[in-house]
């Protein structure tokens, strides 16, 4: 099975807990999820958890 650009299964997105980080290197904040985040607006993993 091939799948593009989606979860492969049902998850409920509101569900997943994430936690807010802000990006060292161009100071964007977001929320992230996972063990290696980065940075949406500037592909940087140089993050902080602000949590």
């Amino acid at each position: 099975m091939c799948t593009v650009g989606g979860p492969m299964g049902d998850i409920k997105l509101k569900k997943l807990k994430t936690k807010r980080y802000r990006c060292l290197d161009c100071g964007n904040e977001f929320k992230g999820l996972g063990k290696r985040v980065i940075c949406p607006s500037c592909q940087s993993d140089n993050v902080e958890s602000l949590e």
